[in-house]
């Protein structure tokens, strides 16, 4: 990009400030400055507002601006909303525009700043708000950098359910990797002929859900920047300036869950982890579909018909794990049901349980030696009644009277010289304090289950009574 101006800070353009609107700006004036090399500011002003708000959009800016030189209903023909707006960046580019000196609210830079209201800047008020604002001001008052980065902002999003999706991070190039992807979206969208008016406006997220959105990001991110740090987390600001649908929904997505949800796409895990994930979609006009492993791809039969459902159409239903996870919500219930009837690679539900819900490694480890104990001898009948005992446990009393039945006086009887647990295994690990013995319940029928599958212990009849008891568990749910 050309620096053209004496008066702009060019820096300021676009450097990161930690507000997620403005760095979004921000960053999609760097992604024009490189596609542009030889446009200045004011340039890449009227490209943006030709070419994208009036020709591709249709001037749909609404949601994001409310009374803008574009948006405002007075203004009626294209002409006169360019005109509009370029009078306007170039009367505060050259510093006509009356101004004040003091410091920008996001910059915090001591410089000239300008009042911005709904018709520049997201979730702000202006003219009759401005009881909205320190002192009774007009607006927010922001740089000239500030004002310009507000207008390209809108190209480094989507709109997901007609409201506007913004990502933003603690780690500033996956928030650099989100508009990037999304301007270049938004470019290669000019010029074409847009016939339906449903397809003009904004970019439109291709999904209906947020965690299918935002998770399918998050593999898209991973695809192409394996190396990204592994302490990111994720912050995606749901919102729309509407004027009388204004509104912010925040959706965050901490470090711990990322780091879980990249381990899972590892090589080791991947193929389980995505069997897992795909088997939990749903969909209330699709009662009955079935996931087909082998295929990867749903059936429903109809009217002695089977319908096939591929990924392009499922990817849009709902998903529990997916939403669970985004919404700090535990899916060990849902591992346990998965376990009774498939192979899974333990590890998952191990990493699973210590970076999301905070077990302790000796815990898993204990429990995994217990899982290995009971199943000791192949015997369909007593790993039954002890599969039947163990799910029938009630309350921590109960869960402690099996493992010493069980396990402790078992191991006792069987003459082994090492006991199997100890008095500081069963206070420290099994049982500390502040633990929750259904976890340790669950989490232990999980490695009996995986154990079986494992040493192909599960007998036909067994299968076929583990697979009742699933589908017992979902009708009461």
């Amino acid at each position: 990009m050309k620096k053209n101006y004496s008066t702009i800070d060019y820096e300021w353009l676009t450097r990161p400030t930690g507000d997620p609107f403005a760095d979004a700006g921000g960053f999609a004036i760097q992604y024009l400055s490189e596609k542009f090399r030889d446009k200045d500011i004011l340039e890449l002003i009227r490209y943006v507002t030709v070419d994208n708000y009036i020709s591709t959009w249709k001037g749909k800016l609404h949601s994001y601006y409310h009374g803008s030189k574009i948006t405002n209903p007075s203004i009626k023909t294209d002409e006169a909303k360019i005109e509009g707006t370029m009078k306007m960046f170039e009367a505060i580019i050259s510093e006509k525009e009356e101004a004040e000196i003091g410091f920008c609210r996001i910059s915090g830079r001591e410089t000239k700043l300008y009042s911005l209201g709904r018709e520049s800047m997201m979730l702000s008020g202006s003219g009759g708000f401005i009881n909205f604002h320190h002192f009774f001001d007009d607006g927010l008052k922001m740089s000239k950098e500030i004002v310009i980065r507000m207008f390209f902002m809108p190209l480094g999003t989507i709109l997901l359910q007609g409201k506007i999706a913004l990502l933003y991070s603690n780690n500033i190039d996956v928030a650099n990797f989100w508009v990037k992807d999304n301007c270049s979206k938004n470019f290669s969208r000019i010029g074409k002929n847009i016939k339906e008016e449903d397809d003009d406006g904004a970019l439109k997220s291709e999904f209906t859900k947020i965690p299918n959105a935002l998770f399918s990001f998050i593999d898209k991110l991973l695809s192409k920047t394996p190396n990204i740090g592994i302490n990111t987390s994720l912050i995606l600001y749901h919102c729309s300036n509407f004027i009388t649908k204004s509104e912010l929904q925040i959706y965050q997505l901490p470090a711990r869950v990322f780091i879980f949800y990249r381990t899972c796409l590892q090589p080791r895990f991947c193929e389980d982890w995505q069997n897992f994930v795909r088997y939990h979609y749903v969909d209330s006009k699709h009662k009955g579909a079935k996931y087909n492993i082998r295929t990867e791809k749903f059936e429903m039969v109809k009217s002695k018909e089977t319908e096939i459902i591929d990924q392009n159409d499922y990817k849009q239903w709902f998903n529990r794990i997916l939403n669970n996870l985004l919404n700090d919500e535990n899916i060990r219930p849902e591992f346990l049901r998965w376990s009774r009837k498939h192979q899974f690679n333990f590890e998952i539900v191990s990493i699973y349980q210590q970076h999301i819900i905070g077990m302790k490694k000796e815990t898993i480890n204990k429990i995994k030696e217990l899982a290995a104990f009971l199943v000791r001898e192949e015997d369909a009948d007593k790993i039954k009644k002890r599969i039947k005992a163990l799910d029938g446990v009630k309350n921590a009393s109960t869960l402690r009277r099996f493992i010493l039945k069980d396990v402790v006086a078992a191991n006792y009887v069987a003459g082994n010289e090492n006991p199997i647990v100890s008095v500081d295994d069963f206070v420290n690990y099994l049982f500390p304090d502040g633990s929750y013995w259904a976890e340790i319940r669950d989490i232990l029928l999980i490695a009996i289950y995986q154990e079986l599958h494992k040493r192909k212990l599960i007998s036909e009849e067994l299968k076929v009574e583990l697979e009742s008891e699933v589908e017992e568990e979902v009708i009461n749910d």
